[in-house]
């Protein structure tokens, strides 16, 4: 490849032809582009078309202009705005021809230019939305306002200001999450350690130690005031009640346990028993056990008889006790049947007394369960019999692999499930 060597020595013509580049680009950059300028849409003038449609409508105007303001603000459909116009508009074609004229130029004036502000003067008084003018606060009310905000404490103030603004367009809560929020846990307010040293107690320790109580139904023991206040101070904690359990309220409270327990236990007892010790209140006595009781009673005071040493019952009062079968729940169950009173005001428990098993009722049922899988049809006796589709759901099931043993024992973890739910 050969290089003239008088290309190279033309220093003139190659700055020219740089210098002339860079001026094109700057020419091109500084030249503006050229804006279409916006064309300006005049509105249709709605007052001749208003004013025919407002005269040949007459007394039904506040009717339609109510009906047409809900369906353009989207309130009413289509459907919903016949049903309430039809009968005035389409009772005249003249009339009809005017409603949609003024419908399509309200239409089509959405897509022209911005309308004046304020009511259009040819409006009639009537048909003026009424504006309400919000109330001015002068100097004298803000100074007051300030001065009653100034009063409260520091720590009401930012409590006050970190209260968030609520959102216009939100919905106000229901009942039911002011109800939830209401049991919420209410933790105290952090104290500075500045302020006195107080550090803030740890809630959730303490409202744990509620559910690590044992209950009187597991340990079998009747709840003592100790136990019962050991159970009081993490509720209170859990309920946002600092300090709110005393001994004596406790104290007070196994008091009235034991006496509603004690009353409960006489009304049963005195509903479905009979033949109990002399002196029981409201106690039912058959006429045998009552003429031996008098015997023995009149034997006693003469000193031919002594009572039992461990119990102080009478011969006759200790036999019948050995006989008398522990209180369960067929007497609960008798008891309320008999009449209310007993636990009115635990409804849940009454359910489960009402609705619940017997003593002896699953036994029963696991009993029969078993004989109906031992029992097995002779092959002599083969009578058909019409089948009903809807007694399809009641026969045995198969079960392959299984044994009699492993159907009794998922039948009893059924009646367990059963019993527990109720």
């Amino acid at each position: 490849m050969q290089i003239d060597p008088a290309a190279l020595s033309r220093t003139e013509s190659a700055s020219t032809a740089i210098t002339s580049s860079k001026n094109t680009a700057l020419n091109t950059a500084v030249t503006p582009k050229s804006t279409k300028a916006l064309i300006s849409v005049p509105r249709l003038d709605l007052e001749p078309i208003y004013t025919e449609l407002k005269a040949a409508i007459g007394d039904n105007w506040a009717e339609y202009k109510e009906a047409t303001t809900l369906f353009l603000l989207g309130q009413l459909n289509q459907h919903e705005l016949s049903s309430r116009v039809d009968h005035i508009i389409c009772a005249d074609h003249k009339t009809e021809h005017f409603h949609n004229n003024f419908i399509c130029a309200i239409i089509g004036n959405l897509t022209r230019d911005l309308p004046d502000h304020g009511v259009a003067s040819w409006v009639s008084a009537n048909d003026k939305p009424s504006v309400v003018s919000k109330p001015t606060s002068g100097d004298a009310a803000e100074q007051r306002l300030k001065t009653e905000i100034m009063q409260l404490p520091p720590r009401d103030r930012r409590r006050i200001k970190a209260i968030p603004e609520r959102d216009p367009g939100e919905t106000a809560p229901n009942e039911l999450e002011k109800y939830h929020l209401a049991k919420q846990i209410k933790l105290p307010s952090q104290v500075p350690a500045s302020a006195g040293g107080l550090n803030k107690t740890n809630w959730e320790l303490e409202i744990r130690k509620r559910y690590a109580q044992p209950l009187a139904s597991e340990t079998g023991e009747f709840p003592d005031a100790e136990s019962i206040h050991a159970r009081m101070i993490p509720i209170c904690y859990e309920e946002s009640i600092v300090s709110g359990a005393g001994l004596p309220c406790a104290e007070f409270m196994a008091i009235a346990t034991e006496t509603f327990v004690k009353e409960v236990l006489s009304v049963v007892f005195s509903r479905t028993r009979s033949n109990g010790p002399s002196g029981t209140i409201n106690g039912m006595m058959m006429r045998k056990y009552r003429q031996q009781l008098e015997r023995e009673e009149l034997a006693f005071t003469r000193g031919e008889i002594v009572k039992d040493g461990a119990t102080g019952l009478l011969p006759v009062e200790a036999k019948e006790a050995s006989i008398r079968k522990p209180l369960g729940v067929r007497d609960l169950r008798l008891a309320l049947e008999l009449g209310g009173g007993v636990l009115s005001h635990m409804p849940l428990i009454v359910d489960q007394i009402m609705g619940g098993y017997l003593e002896d009722e699953l036994e029963t049922e696991k009993q029969d369960r078993a004989e109906e899988v031992v029992e097995i049809p002779s092959d002599n006796m083969k009578v058909k019999t019409p089948t009903n589709e809807m007694e399809v759901d009641d026969g045995e099931i198969a079960w392959e692999g299984a044994t009699v043993a492993d159907r009794e024992q998922l039948g009893s973890l059924l009646d367990e499930c059963l019993s527990m739910a109720s």
